[in-house]
C-alpha cells in the first residue's frame, strides 16, 4: 500500500515539474513569499541552535532545490554540505544539473542515506492521495522514526494543523498539534513549535536530540 502510495506522490510530483518547472505549485506551494518564509522558518531553527562550524544538511522531499538555494543565499558553501532526496525523478535530475558541485548531492528516495546534523522536511508530508489519515499518520511517523535515527542533531519539519485531524478533497493532510508534539517528546526528543502569522495553518517543528 505504501509503495502504490509514493508511487502516486512521485508520478504527481514529476508531472507537476515537468508542466510548472521551477515554481512553487509545482511543488503544491501557494506562493514563492511562503515557500521562502517556510525556509527563513527552518533556517531560524538552524542558526538558534549550537551549530558547528561546518554542518550537513539531509533535505528530505528537496523538489527542485528551492530550500539549498535559500541555505546558499544564508551561508557560505563552505559552511555546510547538503544531500537532497525527492520521490520524484525529473526534479532530481534537474537538481544534479543546476546545483552540480562539492558538499551538493542529490538521491531519488524518501530516507537519507547517511547521517547528518540537520534534517529537514518542508511540506514533505502534505500530500497524502488515497490514504486514510491513520494510513497518512502511520506513513508520517515510521518516516519520522527513520529520518531522527540518521540525525545527529535537530529535525525539522512542517505540518498543516487542524483541531479536526483530515485528508482534504485536494488530498492534503492535517493534523492536531498535541498529536505531533506528544508522539515527538515522547519518542524522540525536545519539541519547539514555531509559528508565523503569515502561515497561520501550519506550524514548523524543531526536535533536538537530548
Amino acid at each position: 500500500m505504501l509503495r502504490e502510495f509514493e508511487k502516486k506522490v512521485a508520478n504527481e510530483y514529476n508531472s507537476r515539474f515537468l508542466r510548472y518547472g521551477t515554481q512553487p505549485k509545482s511543488s503544491l506551494w501557494f506562493s514563492e513569499s511562503r515557500q521562502i518564509l517556510r525556509f527563513d522558518v527552518i533556517i531560524n531553527c538552524i542558526t538558534r541552535t549550537s551549530m558547528p562550524l561546518h554542518f550537513k544538511i539531509n533535505d528530505i522531499g528537496c523538489g527542485y532545490g528551492g530550500f539549498l538555494k535559500r541555505l546558499q543565499s544564508n551561508f557560505g558553501n563552505d559552511r555546510f554540505s547538503y544531500a537532497g532526496f525527492d520521490l520524484a525523478k525529473s526534479p532530481v535530475d534537474y537538481c544534479k544539473q543546476k546545483y552540480a558541485g562539492s558538499g551538493v548531492e542529490f538521491y531519488c528516495g524518501s530516507t537519507p542515506l547517511e547521517i547528518a546534523d540537520y534534517s529537514v522536511m518542508s511540506g514533505t508530508f502534505n500530500y497524502a492521495p488515497d490514504l486514510t489519515v491513520r494510513e497518512w499518520k502511520d506513513y508520517l511517523f515510521g518516516s519520522l522514526n527513520s529520518i531522527w535515527n540518521l540525525t545527529r542533531h535537530s529535525m525539522i519539519f512542517n505540518l498543516m494543523i487542524s483541531e479536526e485531524e483530515k485528508i482534504t478533497s485536494q488530498r492534503i493532510s492535517y493534523i492536531r498539534k498535541d498529536t505531533i508534539t506528544n508522539f515527538c517528546n515522547k519518542n524522540f526528543g525536545v519539541t519547539y513549535e514555531h509559528f508565523s502569522s503569515k502561515l497561520p495553518r501550519e506550524i514548523t517543528f524543531c526536535v533536538r536530540k537530548r
